[in-house]
């Protein structure tokens, strides 16, 4: 039995509709074949006509099995089973983490789940967690659906650097997806991608409104556009994936060069970047032509990001991050991310007390356009920039924030946007204006 994963940190990227074709391509070539939708949002479970219910699922079920096994259903196509989404895989990394060993775990739950299969496909939610580890450790392929863009490699390679981090012997292989062959930076993505065939698969997915189809007919792409390019594109990553699978084993002793692959991405990425600084105007929005993308919750972040990266010079946006108890707002401090005129800051202050104290004076640094957009993302903590820009000895008012956050998440909680807007004063205290605080409507964000 082999196990293969779909899995990319970012959401909207076509993790779904890469696992249920892939898992009816597996399943058409003969193959016994087990989709297991780990995702609460059940997309993969909605496109294959089950319902999202897995009955009596609880922490013991990681343990014995018994639960997951009795929940596996059999779908409309042959030799093709699923394993149901439940609303309660949401509880599955408190579970993980009250269990402890979620490498061995999730190893030995997939043996028990795959006795009579021949090919394990799991579509894994967004975003890193514990599962995201047990998963690593155990699955003999990783496959990662990428969109052509700097952000989205950026991910690829945060994810190598954590399978080298973590020793990881998994087959890791990205492919393109999202693919529009009119934007010159997919084109060179896309063709520079090539040079590195021992991460990426020739294979590209192209933005097409026959995908889309898929969640209004609910059913894989060869069972209702069996021409179609999109689905002639799966069938090749399919053939190169079954072909890395079908190849030897890596010993223990023979773990992937992480950090070559490392490199080569960030070389693709230095490549690309003076590449996409020409295809985005100033006055774009970054607004998608694929509804998969811009459905997702990333994407609409990042639409802030790029809307903040369009204004005109006399335009400003504050967005405020704080913990989901307020921390910062309860103790009297504020940590924000501003955009002025083009430029990008991260602005950290203390109360009225702690700016009477030497050395805690409100702190501001500037940071470049990918670092902003990563922060906006949730790819990157503000504290995390604010930290990485500043010289020793840091200031008091970034040393309380980090005592107050106490390790917990730092998220978005509000953003203003409005007109004159000012950098700190020459005595370093903040002077910023804002005319009008309403967030306009293409800005806002549904939580």
């Amino acid at each position: 039995m082999k196990t293969v994963a779909v899995y990319n940190m970012k959401g909207g990227v076509g993790k779904t509709t890469t696992a249920v074709n892939l898992a009816y391509l597996a399943a058409a070539s003969g193959q016994r074949t087990l989709l297991w939708d780990l995702d609460p949002q059940a997309a993969s479970t909605f496109t294959l006509r089950v319902q999202p219910r897995v009955a009596g699922f609880n922490k013991r079920s990681f343990k014995d099995g018994d639960v997951l096994t009795a929940a596996i259903k059999e779908t409309d196509h042959r030799d093709l089973d699923l394993l149901p989404a439940d609303f309660a895989y949401r509880k599955i990394e408190r579970f993980l983490g009250s269990i402890g060993k979620p490498e061995r775990l999730i190893g030995s739950l997939l043996e028990t789940l795959g006795r009579d299969f021949d090919l394990v496909f799991l579509d894994c939610p967004a975003g890193f967690s514990l599962l995201t580890e047990g998963v690593f450790a155990a699955a003999d392929a990783m496959l990662v659906p990428t969109i052509p863009n700097v952000l989205s490699l950026r991910m690829v390679a945060r994810l190598i650097k954590w399978a080298g981090h973590s020793g990881a012997r998994v087959r890791l292989a990205a492919f393109f997806n999202l693919v529009d062959r009119r934007k010159m930076l997919h084109r060179r993505a896309s063709e520079w991608s090539t040079k590195i065939p021992e991460l990426f698969l020739r294979g590209c997915i192209p933005c097409a409104s026959v995908v889309e189809q898929m969640a209004v007919r609910r059913l894989p792409l060869v069972e209702f556009a069996p021409r179609e390019p999109a689905t002639a594109a799966f069938a090749e990553i399919w053939a190169e994936l079954r072909a890395r699978l079908n190849g030897d084993v890596t010993s223990a002793s023979e773990r992937p060069d992480w950090f070559q692959r490392l490199d080569a991405v960030e070389s693709l990425i230095a490549d690309l970047e003076p590449v996409e600084r020409e295809e985005s105007p100033p006055s774009t929005f970054g607004l998608a032509t694929h509804n998969e993308e811009r459905g997702s919750w990333a994407y609409r972040h990042q639409n802030v990001a790029a809307a903040a990266f369009s204004v005109q010079t006399d335009v400003s946006f504050v967005h405020r991050f704080d913990t989901d108890r307020r921390d910062l707002e309860q103790s009297g401090h504020l940590l924000e991310l501003h955009e002025r005129n083009g430029s990008y800051f991260v602005v950290a202050s203390g109360s009225d007390g702690d700016r009477r104290a030497a050395g805690s004076a409100p702190t501001e640094v500037q940071m470049d356009k990918s670092w902003a957009v990563e922060i906006l993302s949730g790819a990157m903590s503000p504290l995390t920039a604010l930290e990485r820009r500043l010289s020793l000895p840091e200031s008091t008012v970034v040393e309380a924030i980090r005592w107050i956050a106490g390790g917990r998440k730092l998220r978005r909680t509000a953003t203003r946007v409005g007109r004159s807007s000012s950098l700190l004063n020459a005595n370093g205290s903040e002077s910023v204006t804002i005319t009008d605080n309403r967030l306009p409507n293409a800005l806002r964000i549904r939580r």
